[in-house]
């Protein structure tokens, strides 16, 4: 009976009296180096569109490996095996990643960042709270407990939140010049309550 694969992670497990003399070197070396890969190792992908990950049970391949580095151009869509795995996830490419078995949810990240995704063999989900991304989570607890402190972004798209030093609101920025003009004012008068004087600029 020749040899069968494990489902996830694409190990050759042998039958009973097969692959005598040779079962130890090389064919049990190559399964402890699979699951090497499988916990520890890094698949760096070089995006220029679209990518099927690698996939195969009797070789090297990147879907196997822990963690997907991409770089390159996006955005681009990479289409996972539709098997469960879970993938820690850097994107240094230019453009957002979506990352999907081609059923079932996708999980897309964002330039720059660096997050786990799990694939239940059909959808794929980032890590998240509540329903949320992380980002979307902290982004919304943030302004949650700042609510008072920090301005309500109803009615203000387009706007920069904007200080005194000593209260925070929402300014449409028009121009260069009158950025750093109130920049500048804001230091003043930073610099000039520090010293305990009255500033009226």
């Amino acid at each position: 009976m020749p040899s069968t694969y494990t489902p996830s992670l694409r190990l050759e497990m042998q039958a009973a009296g097969e692959n005598l003399n040779t079962w130890g070197a090389p064919r049990l070396n190559a399964v402890i180096d699979r699951l090497d890969q499988a916990v520890a190792g890094r698949s760096a992908i070089a995006l220029n569109g679209d990518h099927v990950l690698t996939s195969a049970n009797a070789g090297d391949d990147e879907a196997r490996r822990a963690m997907l580095d991409f770089s390159g151009t996006g955005p681009a869509v990479v289409t996972l095996p539709a098997t469960s795995k879970i993938y820690l996830v850097r994107n240094a490419a230019s453009g957002p990643v979506t990352l999907t078995t081609g059923a079932g949810a996708v999980a897309t990240i964002d330039s720059q960042d660096v997050t786990l995704v799990a694939c239940d063999g059909a959808n794929v989900f980032p890590l998240g709270v509540g329903g949320l991304t992380l980002k979307a989570y902290v982004e919304a607890v943030a302004w949650s407990y700042n609510a008072g402190a920090l301005p309500g972004q109803a009615g203000n798209a387009g706007k920069v939140v904007f200080t005194d030093g000593e209260a925070a609101g929402w300014r449409l920025v028009t121009s260069l010049p009158d950025y750093i003009h109130h920049q500048a004012q804001s230091a003043a008068a930073a610099d000039w309550r520090a010293a305990g004087l009255a500033y009226f600029g």
